[in-house]
C-alpha cells in the first residue's frame, strides 16, 4: 500500500505539482522548504481513501526525505532509469495535451455498441464453462437449509422476492476456476436436474447456491457482459483517428526534415 502512495508522489512531483516556499498558504507539511500542499493531499487522499489523512502526510514525508537524502548524496542515475524518467515525463505530457484536445469530443452510443456486437459476435464467446447463479451466504446453518426449502418451493412470487430482500446474495455469471475449489465444484459437478446446492460451511460461513443456466464452454456471450469491451474498443478506434487529425493539422503548421531534406 504504501508502494502506492509513493507512485502517487512521484508523478505529482512529474507534472510540477510540488509548492515552493513563496507559495505556502495552503501547505499542510514541509520538509526543509519542500512543501506538500492541501491540493496535493487532496488528490493522493482521492486516489485512496481507505487510507487516514495522517498516513498520507507521513507517506509523502518519508518520501522526500529519503529523496532529498538521495539527491544530496548525488546518488548516480543510469542511462536506462534517466531515459525512463524523460520517457514518462513526455507520455504524460503528450496524453495530456491528447485529453484537452479530445475532451467531450468522442462519444459512443449504445447503438454503435449494438452494432459492432451484431456484426463480431464471434468474437465473444466463452472459453470456459460458466453458470448464471444466486449465490446466498449464512451464519446459521439451519436457516440456510430453511431458505433452500422456500427456493425449491416458490420459483416466483412474492415470497421468494423477500428472500433477495432480505439475505445477502450474489446474482450473477461465474466461470469454472474463478470461484473457491469447494464452490467451483459444488457448482459445476455433474448432477441430475439439481438446481440448488449446499449449504456448504466455509470459514463459519454458510454457502447456498442456486443454479439458473449452465453455460456451455463457446456459447455466445451477450452484450452486456462484452459491453465495457466494446466501448473501450470503438473508442481507441476514435482516439487513434483523432490523433492523426491532429497530427495532420501539426504537420501543415511545421516544417519537417529528414535527412537534410524538407519533406513538407
Amino acid at each position: 500500500m504504501y508502494s502506492k502512495i509513493t507512485f502517487l508522489f512521484a508523478a505529482i512531483f512529474l507534472l510540477g505539482c510540488l509548492q515552493k516556499k513563496n507559495n505556502t498558504v495552503d501547505v499542510v507539511a514541509s520538509v526543509n522548504n519542500v512543501f506538500f500542499s492541501k491540493t496535493m493531499l487532496k488528490n493522493v487522499v482521492a486516489a485512496n481513501p481507505n487510507i487516514h489523512t495522517n498516513e498520507h502526510i507521513n507517506a509523502w514525508i518519508n518520501d522526500e526525505l529519503l529523496y532529498q537524502a538521495a539527491t544530496a548524496m548525488g546518488v548516480p542515475l543510469d542511462s536506462k532509469l534517466k531515459d525512463t524518467i524523460k520517457k514518462t515525463s513526455r507520455s504524460l505530457t503528450i496524453k495530456t495535451y491528447m485529453d484537452l484536445l479530445s475532451h467531450g469530443s468522442l462519444k459512443i452510443t449504445n447503438q454503435e455498441i449494438k452494432e459492432y456486437y451484431n456484426k463480431n459476435k464471434e468474437q465473444f464467446f466463452r472459453h470456459k464453462l460458466a453458470a448464471r447463479i444466486n449465490h446466498f451466504i449464512f451464519s446459521d446453518k439451519k436457516e440456510a437449509t430453511k431458505i433452500k426449502a422456500v427456493l425449491a418451493k416458490h420459483k416466483y412470487g412474492t415470497r421468494r422476492d423477500e428472500l433477495f430482500i432480505n439475505h445477502r446474495v450474489f446474482s450473477g455469471i461465474v466461470t469454472k476456476g474463478g470461484l473457491n475449489e469447494a464452490l467451483d465444484k459444488l457448482i459445476f459437478t455433474k448432477r441430475k436436474k439439481k438446481n440448488i446446492v449446499g449449504p456448504l460451511d466455509l470459514k463459519n460461513k454458510f454457502h447456498l447456491i442456486e443454479i439458473l443456466e449452465t453455460l456451455q464452454k463457446g456459447s455466445a456471450l451477450g452484450i452486456d457482459l462484452v459491453y465495457d469491451e466494446i466501448y473501450q474498443r470503438l473508442i481507441n478506434k476514435k482516439l487513434a483517428s483523432k490523433k492523426e487529425e491532429i497530427l495532420d493539422s501539426l504537420r501543415n503548421d511545421a516544417e519537417i526534415i529528414i535527412n537534410n531534406k524538407t519533406i513538407k
